[in-house]
């Protein structure tokens, strides 16, 4: 099995999510589809060598929130909100002790 999966439009890209401001060091999981995952990678790759305030990481994962070596970025609060806030929304999580993780406002 690869670690990492490549893109198409008609494969899938899971993503474990942290907003520091929101819920620390906790992600939560999300599955993109290839496309809405090549515009986050685009999108994230604009921000490098900016002096741009950040909102939120993202790093491919499996379904267990293991880390894979490729494909991390990081994204503003316009850029998350435009590209994945729906679906951070959509998502319940939970931390430490059972808490769900908040979601963005």
């Amino acid at each position: 099995m690869k670690n990492s999966m490549t893109t198409t439009v008609n494969d899938f890209q899971v993503i474990s999510v942290v907003i520091p401001s929101l819920n620390g060091s906790y992600a939560k999981l999300l599955f993109l589809t290839g496309v809405e995952y090549a515009k986050l990678k685009e999108t994230s790759k604009s921000n490098i060598g900016q002096n741009k305030k950040i909102f939120s990481l993202y790093m491919e994962s499996n379904v267990n929130h293991d880390l894979l070596q490729s494909g991390m970025g990081v994204l503003t609060k316009k850029q998350f909100d435009e590209l994945l806030k729906e679906n951070y929304n959509s998502k319940m999580q939970q931390g430490r002790g059972g808490k769900l993780l908040r979601d963005a406002v």
